[in-house]
């Protein structure tokens, strides 16, 4: 049998060379890497690489494909890069020989910020099976004729836990999962979504999509804004800013702000940034100009640099992880400077990718060179009355969306509107991808 797993970690922002390497077992003689659907590089033992995921900032598929003597593929694992992931990453690998089932469990795990586990685990058919210092552990005689399901589970401190579940034998004969891509779209008003009206609708690679659910749920936005209030009581401040309910997001949705500041963190010989997010906000209780004008976050110990398009950037990968209705509402003042790695551009060419809209509010107006003129179009939020507009542009926006779920885990960018849709466009899509 043979088993190949990443060992590396893909988390946050991932532009240029970033640094891969496997887990592999079995007559494994090479493993090819494919970015994208296009091979870059084969490798041998001991399976450590670099791959170039290039200069610009987009969603990224690595597959890579073991390969026996004679160039047949026997094994293959996926991952991404620039897409949701989990800040702690289990892996299972089954061992064992040519032919007959496994012999031994190896699970490995990495965490983002470093932490050990407390405890390990793997559960066999219902049985406990506790892992050596190594990770592994032998598993008990059985046949590939009935079907096996083992469950690795790490515990960290405070009772947080990270699970990973293979199954393989009977019909299946090996590893199967099965993962859904959640797509954006914008409906018309009253337009009532089904699975069976969305057929053939979606593409991917000019391949008809299933679709196997619809969803609306909460819609969420997320805000990026500096922590420093000085400047927040401008919100409104040429007029008077009311408690009115026209300045509310729909009963539902929920905001959270994250705040420029992130904290550095080195695993798996990468360097990756962490930015909090908060709770979701009670918003029956404060309009959104008040939220704006109200929470505050101390900036971080570790970083007190301002790096607000890496925010926006990050906001969006949030936004996807739940698959709800999602925007970003990027909130500035008129003088602050970017201190981040990525230009705005970049942001707004990864969110279109992303399908994750963003909107723009400014406190005064922008000064040359200051951060807010790179945005591009942006509203003026010290008056009154572009208050109401700015509100009702951005609950437009998330009451017209909903989730189409379709099957298999796809790039958000491969995925297109067919000459059947009708009504519907792609939240984020380039030019010619809506339908009339």
């Amino acid at each position: 049998m043979t088993t190949i797993a990443f060992l590396s970690l893909f988390f946050g922002l991932i532009r240029g060379p970033h640094p891969v390497e496997l887990a592999v077992d079995g007559p494994v003689a090479a493993v090819e890497l494919l970015l994208d659907g296009k091979s870059v590089q084969k490798l041998q033992a001991p399976w450590k690489t670099e791959v170039d995921f290039g200069p610009d900032l987009q969603p990224h598929e690595i597959v890579a494909r073991a390969l026996d003597s004679e160039g047949h593929e026997i094994g293959r694992i996926q991952e991404w890069a620039n897409l949701p992931h989990p800040l702690t990453k289990v892996e299972v690998a089954l061992e064992g020989g040519p032919a007959g089932p496994p012999k031994a469990v190896k699970v490995t795990w990495a965490d983002v910020k470093g932490e050990k586990p407390v405890s390990a685990v793997v559960v066999f058919d219902g049985r406990s099976l506790p892992l050596d210092a190594s990770g592994r552990v032998p598993l008990p005689p059985h046949d590939l004729q009935s079907l096996h399901v083992l469950s690795a589970e790490i515990e960290f401190s405070g009772s947080r836990k990270v699970r990973k579940e293979v199954a393989y034998g009977g019909d299946y004969g090996s590893e199967v999962s099965t993962e859904l891509t959640g797509v954006p779209v914008h409906v018309r008003p009253g337009a009532a979504l089904t699975p069976g009206t969305l057929a053939g609708w979606f593409t991917a690679a000019g391949q008809p999509l299933a679709v196997d659910a619809v969803e609306e749920g909460p819609g969420q936005l997320y805000v990026v804004r500096s922590s420093d209030l000085s400047e927040a009581w401008k919100v409104g401040a040429k007029g008077h800013l009311l408690r009115h309910p026209n300045l509310r997001l729909a009963e539902g949705d929920q905001v959270r702000f994250m705040f420029p500041y992130s904290e550095r963190f080195e695993s798996s010989g990468a360097m990756t940034d962490l930015f909090e997010v908060s709770p979701a906000l009670d918003t029956r209780t404060a309009n959104l100009p008040e939220l704006v004008q109200r929470v505050v976050r101390a900036p971080l110990r570790s970083s007190k640099r301002r790096r607000i398009a890496d925010a926006v950037a990050v906001a969006g990968l949030e936004a996807m992880t739940e698959n709800r209705r999602r925007a970003i509402l990027l909130v500035l003042s008129g003088h602050e400077k970017d201190q981040g790695r990525l230009d705005p551009a970049a942001v707004r060419r990864f969110l279109a990718a992303i399908h994750v809209p963003l909107f723009v509010w400014t406190l005064d107006k922008p000064a040359p060179g200051s951060a807010a003129t790179a945005w591009g179009h942006a509203k003026d939020i010290s008056e009154v009355g572009n208050l109401g507009g700015a509100v009702e542009e951005i609950r437009q926006e998330l009451a017209s969306q909903r989730i189409v779920m379709v099957d298999g885990r796809l790039l958000p960018q491969s995925i297109a509107l067919s000459p059947k849709a009708s009504g519907v466009e792609l939240v984020g899509g380039a030019q010619g991808q809506s339908s009339p």
